[in-house]
């Protein structure tokens, strides 16, 4: 099967290009080379603002897109990455044919949430829904495994730091890399039918907690005070004088709108009979 993924170079792209091994890849990229160490074949053309374009010529069967960002840094906009590059992947699905479209969104996505980043993958959705194709949609807690940024970043950290503070009353229910590669997996190999699924852990926890199960999987200890998120918000001007933010205002709205599945649609285990630890 020829399939196309937008965002194969990422945290999620990755593990899901090892199980698409052997199908015939088309992988847009701003940096083919990062390819070429995983020993991942396929075609690799330019990334390119004319997504639509870029499918319309490799007429791809299936069209995934991983295609996202959680901070907006020069012209690339929460609006131009999560709405823009959507709309141009599913006007080329459209005019070319393509039979199925896969979308990573994100637990959260809300048109009235206080996140750009939440309403924007929400318009996202609201897109694809209205388009026409055929959508399989799915929304991820915070995702865990080999190669997460956030506990990468901690490690990093805790070289320097005594110890943490995290928001007490933000939640999330993460979920295992290896868990949300198969669920899309599954999906590309239309094993599911078309909606929505939520991907999260059975564990729920919140920020403190995250924090402290993250350090000990990598064999540090620091102490993780919690405490109320609205304590941050007088530090995020700070924070914004940093190279590196530890939290920018965007991702102290995000943490507002708790990370945890709702229960409205099927998540991991009604996809795959079985939920792996997060950690």
């Amino acid at each position: 099967m020829k399939i196309l993924v937008a965002g194969a170079g990422g945290f999620v792209g990755r593990a899901l290009l090892k199980r698409l091994a052997g199908h015939d890849l088309v992988l847009p990229s701003r940096r083919p080379e990062q390819f070429h160490g995983l020993g991942i074949k396929g075609i690799f053309p330019a990334f390119t603002q004319d997504l639509s374009g870029l499918v319309e010529t490799h007429r791809p069967e299936l069209v995934i897109n991983l295609l996202g960002i959680i901070k907006e840094e020069g012209p690339e906009t929460f609006e131009k990455v999560h709405v823009g590059y959507t709309r141009a992947l599913a006007e080329g699905a459209l005019r070319c044919g393509v039979k199925r479209f896969i979308q990573m969104s994100a637990l959260g996505a809300d048109p009235d949430a206080a996140s750009s980043y939440q309403r924007t993958k929400a318009r996202a959705e609201e897109l694809l829904r209205t388009s026409g194709l055929n959508c399989v949609i799915f929304r991820p807690s915070l995702i865990t495994g080999p190669g997460q940024k956030l506990f990468a970043d901690l490690e990093k950290l805790a070289r320097f730091v005594p110890f943490f503070a995290a928001p007490s009353d933000a939640w999330t229910a993460p979920v295992h890399i290896d868990d949300v590669a198969d669920c899309f997996f599954r999906a590309a190999m239309g094993g599911l039918p078309y909606g929505m699924y939520e991907l999260g852990g059975e564990e729920r926890m919140n920020f403190p907690d995250l924090f402290r199960r993250g350090l000990a999987v990598r064999g540090l200890r620091r102490p993780v005070i919690g405490l109320p998120r609205v304590f941050f918000l007088p530090l995020l001007p700070f924070f914004g004088l940093l190279p590196k933010p530890p939290l920018s205002r965007e991702q102290y709205l995000m943490l507002g709108a708790p990370n945890v599945p709702s229960g409205r649609y099927p998540g991991v285990r009604e996809l795959l009979g079985s939920v792996r630890r997060a950690f």
